[in-house]
This record gives C-alpha cells, sequence and structure tokens, in this order.
C-alpha cells in the first residue's frame, strides 16, 4: 500500500489514474471505490486543494467519457463526484487546513446529515420512496418463495426498514468517506511522518460540545413527535456512526496504552462486527461516554499506579 501512495504522488497523471482504475473497478467490487476516493484525498492533503481539484476533475472527465462511449450517458461520474471524489476533497481540504482528525471525521458526518436534509426536501414522503425501492428489489425473492413468500410478513418488514433507510444509507455514506480519508492520512504517515496517524487516532474524542448536540439528536429521536423525530432518528445513526468511531479509537488506545497483543483488537473487530453486530451500539456509547469519563486518560493513571 505504502508502494502505491508513493505512485499516486508521482503527479495528477498517476493519481488519476489510479482514481479512475479503482473507480471504474469498484463498480464490480465495491470496495475498491475506498482506493478511489483515498487517492483524491492523499492528493489534496499532501499537494493542496488545487492539485486534489485537478485530479478530482480529470477523473470525473475520463469516467464521463468512459461511460459515454460505453453507456450512452455520464451519469456514473457524475455520481462518483458527488458521492465519492468531492467529498472526499473537501473532506482532505479540512483535514490539511486544520490538521483536525475530530474536527474532520465530525465534518464527514455533517455532510452525511445534510444528505438527509436534503433527501427529505427534494423527496417529501421519503418513507414511500423507499417502500417502492425496497418492494421492487424483493419482489424476485417473493415470487420464488421460500422465506419471503409471506407477503404480509415482508410487507411489514419492507415498511419498518423504510422508515430508517435514509439513515441507513447516510450513515453507511458518512462511514465509507471516514475510511477513505484515514487510508488516505494513513498513506500520508506512513511516507512522511510514520506512527503519525497512529497516534492521531489514539487521541480521537469530538468534545463536549459534539456530545451534548448528540444528546439532544438522540432525546429528539426518542420522543413521539412525528415528521421530527422520525427525521432525528434518521440523524442518530449518523451521530452513532461517529461515536463507534470514537469508540474503536478509545478500544485500540486503551489497547496501546496497556501493552496488549494486538489479537485482543482482533477479537474486538470479529465479535462486535461479524459475530454479534448487536455489540455495535455498546462500542458507541462507551464512545459518546467516553467524552465524559475519558476511558484513556483513567486506564493511563490506572497503569501509572501499578
Amino acid at each position: 500500500m505504502k508502494s502505491l501512495a508513493s505512485f499516486i504522488l508521482r503527479g495528477p497523471s498517476q493519481a488519476i489514474l489510479v482514481t479512475v482504475g479503482t473507480g471504474v473497478l469498484a463498480m464490480m467490487m465495491p470496495p475498491l471505490s475506498i482506493l478511489s476516493g483515498s487517492a483524491v484525498a492523499l492528493t489534496t492533503l499532501r499537494a493542496g486543494m488545487r492539485s486534489g481539484a485537478v485530479v478530482m476533475l480529470g477523473s470525473t472527465a475520463f469516467v464521463a467519457v468512459l461511460t459515454w462511449l460505453s453507456l450512452g450517458n455520464v451519469l456514473p461520474a457524475l455520481v462518483f463526484l458527488g458521492m465519492l471524489w468531492l467529498p472526499l476533497w473537501a473532506l482532505g481540504w479540512v483535514l490539511r487546513e486544520t490538521r483536525s482528525l475530530a474536527l474532520t471525521t465530525i465534518t464527514a458526518g455533517v455532510l452525511g446529515i445534510i444528505g438527509i436534509i436534503v433527501t427529505y426536501l427534494i423527496l417529501g414522503d421519503v418513507t414511500s420512496w423507499w417502500k417502492e425501492v425496497l418492494t421492487a428489489l424483493f419482489e424476485p425473492a417473493m415470487e420464488a418463495g421460500g422465506p419471503l413468500a409471506d407477503p404480509e410478513l415482508v410487507e411489514k418488514v419492507l415498511a419498518d426498514l423504510s422508515k430508517i433507510m435514509t439513515g441507513v444509507a447516510a450513515a453507511g455514506f458518512t462511514l465509507n468517506m471516514i475510511m477513505c480519508l484515514y487510508l488516505a492520512r494513513g498513506w500520508q504517515a506512513q511516507l512522511f511522518n510514520p506512527g503519525g496517524f497512529r497516534s492521531e487516532f489514539h487521541e480521537l474524542r469530538f468534545g463536549y460540545k459534539a456530545a451534548v448536540v448528540s444528546l439532544v439528536v438522540i432525546v429528539l429521536a426518542m420522543l413521539p413527535m412525528g415528521g421530527i423525530s422520525n427525521i432525528a432518528t434518521e440523524i442518530m445513526m449518523v451521530v452513532l456512526g461517529l461515536y463507534v468511531i470514537q469508540g474503536l479509537a478509545m478500544i485500540h488506545a486503551i489497547v496501546a496504552i496497556r501493552k496488549m497483543h494486538v489479537a485482543w483488537l482482533i477479537g474486538v473487530y470479529m465479535v462486535t462486527f461479524f459475530i454479534l453486530p448487536q455489540l455495535i451500539a455498546v462500542v458507541a456509547l462507551l464512545g459518546l461516554a467516553d467524552t465524559w469519563l475519558d476511558f484513556r486518560q483513567r486506564v493511563s493513571t490506572l497503569g501509572a499506579s501499578n
């Protein structure tokens, strides 16, 4: 990965090649979109806003030509621009200017929340729109029979999903942006400041103001306030996604402070994301509580006293 980062920073042509190449391959293998977005973010972090814009716009133009020749439209290029490269260019610029991983991560969350609000403004009845989309997606499986053959059960499940799908999509978008940004920051640290990103991540905390705003959102989501509560519920998913990141940063820091084996981290990720995904909410709550309790400082003090 270090050699790929070095290649990206050789110049705009190399960065565009990686951005476009991994972006096109991401149409078949979506995880590769992380490499595409990271290339734009890394260029912006290292070479500045103008160089990042050259890579972003050059990649958009290149993909537009490819999709026009092969598909007859440029929509995929605009999707890449709006959903991947433009946000990563903006986040790369924020991190370069502020040198604050916490502030930039919060900015990613704000972008996700703006996406929720814009979706409600454009679509109006978002729940009905999602229900139509989900019904169209599940219809072939329903017709095939099996566990999805019960129309009443499927309709109930889809109705429940429709109420939260905008938040789920926004949280996914936000976390994807954060992964791209962190990979780019990690590349930059590998090349120019070994160990720098590790220290930044271990110290990641969003602060009291962000925590208070988050608690307000959570309270609004729990109150019976109709449309306001519905929007707050969807925003809460983005907020909790951010605190999952802070919770993981806290766990990484504690493992480092206590000089524990890396197997502990592997175990945490395996259990949380694959075996008992319900624990994701616990990690988020720990991240939020860390704002006031500062678990890292407590563990560090305990270790010093022993």
